[in-house]
Order: C-alpha cells, then sequence, then structure tokens
C-alpha cells in the first residue's frame, strides 16, 4: 500500500514544485521581444517584464527619426503608468527607462510613434512576473 501512495504522490509532489519554481519566477523570465503593428509603424519592444524599474529597447520600423515614448496599461484593473521617453539609441532603435509595471499581472504596453508618416500608439501585450 505505501509503495502504490508513493507512486501517487511523487509525481503530484514533482509537479506541484515545478508549478512553484514557475509561479516564483524560475530562473527568471529574461530579455522577451514583443512585436507590434499600427498603419504606419511596426515596433519590436525587447524588455525584462517585471516591476520596477527596467530597461526598453524598440525598435521601429521603417528605421526612421522619430520620437517614441512608452507607458503601460492594466485593464483589468484600470492601471495605467505615466509615460516614459525614450532616447534615440540609433537609427530606428530607442531606449527609455523607468517604470512601467506596477504589479505582477497581465499588462498592455503602448508605444507612442511620433514621425513624418504619422503618430499612432501601438499596444502589444505581455505577463509580468515579480
Amino acid at each position: 500500500m505505501t509503495r502504490r501512495i508513493a507512486f501517487i504522490a511523487l509525481p503530484i509532489l514533482l509537479l506541484a514544485a515545478g508549478i512553484i519554481w514557475i509561479l516564483r519566477g524560475g530562473d527568471g523570465p529574461g530579455p522577451m521581444e514583443l512585436p507590434g503593428r499600427g498603419a504606419h509603424f511596426a515596433v519590436v519592444v525587447a524588455l525584462e517584464p517585471s516591476t520596477g524599474p527596467l530597461e526598453a529597447r524598440v525598435e521601429i520600423e521603417p528605421a526612421v527619426k522619430a520620437e517614441v515614448s512608452l507607458f503601460g496599461v492594466m485593464p483589468h484593473m484600470g492601471h495605467t503608468t505615466p509615460e516614459i521617453p525614450a532616447r534615440d539609441d540609433g537609427t530606428g532603435r530607442y531606449v527609455a527607462r523607468g517604470e512601467l509595471f506596477t504589479m505582477p499581472g497581465a499588462w498592455e504596453i503602448h508605444i507612442r510613434v511620433q514621425g513624418a508618416a504619422g503618430t499612432e500608439v501601438i499596444k502589444v501585450n505581455t505577463l509580468v512576473g515579480t
């Protein structure tokens, strides 16, 4: 009987440990690349989705001179973060530093791109850990 319990309990314990490890961050999410597209621009945002100050790298296509900024929205909680301006880091590349996410959960990153082709806000989604 104890052998039977061990065969049932061991996989359950291993599964529970794996779930806890994933929920607590595992080895950390690492940088993510989040693509988005609007009418005039395509963007890729690279960042580690975590709370607190972070660095977000944005690439836009076409690679033109533009003003770029980011802000976070957590729709189901009604949270938004202040807009963070991104500095030019080479043709079509921009870097923003600041706090995009105030708590873990499902967030939208809104990227405002203002260039010669017009201004648009492109949305990408991410899941933020602690």
